[in-house]
């Protein structure tokens, strides 16, 4: 079945990936990680069957035709739930074939051509999981974009606080001064969304907190790039307003575990401290060039130069702007006015994949695979006849190790 059988490979693309209705989350069902991650079990345990029988060429089809049908199912990113399950399955069967390989230690030329074609597999699945994960990334942060500027910037959460300027892009348009319907609520409901998304597929976690990395970091970029080119947004009550804002995101973070990711709003925040901060005096810049240092002379200089001061502030005397502007000049032929975009394209991911204590083999009763079932039974049937064997005092021979792995004992922890 192994070696000649099309009929194995043909199942596993199609039941396991081409037909798979992808699971939804439903309050009323729980789903254990084998019910979500059968299919990366499932397709390892054919790969490693595979290697076991030194069939590279099985093993070199198998692979590739995976990945492609995966790439393919994949590859238009119109849901969440779609991405997120492939990409915590691509990262669990890289997982399952990096760790039989780890346990597999063979001198031997006999299987160098079957290693190899391993060794490429999991290259191609590295691939495999960058192109999901940055793709999906991609759609991500189209659609919150949108979400920054009325959520993050022009949201009025705080009471007492309402700035002169709200509704800019209403009025810009002619529309009237309406207030935007996006909050900063909405900003936090897309954290919940994608969150509960990663958890409910069991996306591993450093896969996780890189994701929500790239969503504060967009945050920190849009919001101040719009921010030091606007003179509606500057302003010591707009700064207030986006401060409890950005405090509202802070404690999302902290309260899911990942808050070092908002290291990337540091340069926001930095400039709404700016803003509320007083700058009547020569001692207030050596303040603000204090507190502020992450942010640039020219930068500051520019913040200061579209301030809107209320009526209740001392205004900003020429000596204090040229002041600013003196610290300014060495560098402001040089000094970067806006924050560079987080470009993908140029990125690469970098994660570790874990240790598979043991491959699964649940199958959803209703799949329609008989061989891959047959397959599964001759495993568990292998796995009981050894357990009898140590039982009576059998001698185990020196590839225990690796084949206890892929005999399907229970994981214990996920």
């Amino acid at each position: 079945m192994l070696e000649h059988d099309d009929r194995l490979i043909t199942e596993v693309l199609n039941e396991l990936i081409g037909d798979l209705q992808v699971p939804l989350p439903n309050l009323d069902a729980e789903y254990s990680p084998p019910d979500l991650l059968f299919p990366a079990h499932l397709i390892g345990l054919c790969v490693i069957k595979m290697f076991q029988y030194n069939l590279a060429r099985r093993i070199d089809r198998l692979l590739m035709s995976t990945i492609a049908r995966i790439q393919k199912k994949t590859a238009a990113f119109d849901s969440d739930y779609t991405s997120a399950f492939w990409l915590s399955n691509v990262f669990e069967l890289l997982s399952i074939i990096k760790t039989s390989m780890t346990e597999h230690q063979s001198a031997s030329k006999e299987y160098e051509q079957s290693e190899r074609a391993m060794n490429d597999g999991m290259q191609y699945l590295e691939s495999l999981l960058s192109d999901i994960y940055f793709g999906w990334i991609k759609d991500m942060q189209k659609r919150f974009a949108k979400l920054i500027i009325p959520g993050v910037v022009e949201s009025e959460a705080l009471p007492g606080f309402t700035a002169s300027d709200s509704g800019f892009f209403n009025r810009l348009m002619g529309t009237g001064p309406r207030e935007s319907t996006v909050k900063i609520e909405n900003v936090l409901s897309f954290f919940n969304h994608i969150w509960r998304t990663m958890e409910f597929y069991y996306v591993d976690q450093a896969i996780m907190r890189q994701i929500m990395s790239e969503l504060l970091c967009i945050i920190g970029v849009t919001a101040f790039n719009n921010i030091i080119m606007r003179r509606n947004f500057c302003s010591w009550k707009r700064g207030m307003q986006i401060q409890y804002n950005l405090t509202r995101i802070e404690e999302w973070c902290k309260a899911h575990s990942v808050s070092d990711t908002t290291r990337n709003l540091d340069r926001l925040l930095q400039l709404v401290k700016l803003l509320q901060l007083q700058k009547s005096t020569e001692q207030d810049i050596d303040i603000m060039f204090d507190v502020c240092d992450l942010l640039n002379p020219a930068q500051i200089k520019k913040l200061l130069s579209i301030y809107a001061v209320s009526d209740y502030e001392n205004p900003i005397i020429g000596p204090v702007m040229n002041e600013v502007s003196r610290r300014a000049s060495p560098t402001d032929k040089t000094d970067k006015m806006l924050l560079d975009s987080n470009d993908l394209s140029e990125q690469v991911l970098y994660l570790t994949a874990r240790k598979v204590p043991a491959i699964e083999t649940y199958i959803p009763p209703e799949f329609l695979t008989p061989r891959i079932r047959a397959l599964v039974d001759s495993q568990t049937d292998m796995a009981y006849d050894e357990e009898d064997e140590e039982a009576m005092g059998e001698h185990v021979d020196e590839y225990n190790d690796y084949d206890a792995f892929n005999q399907g004992v229970p994981a214990a922890n996920y």
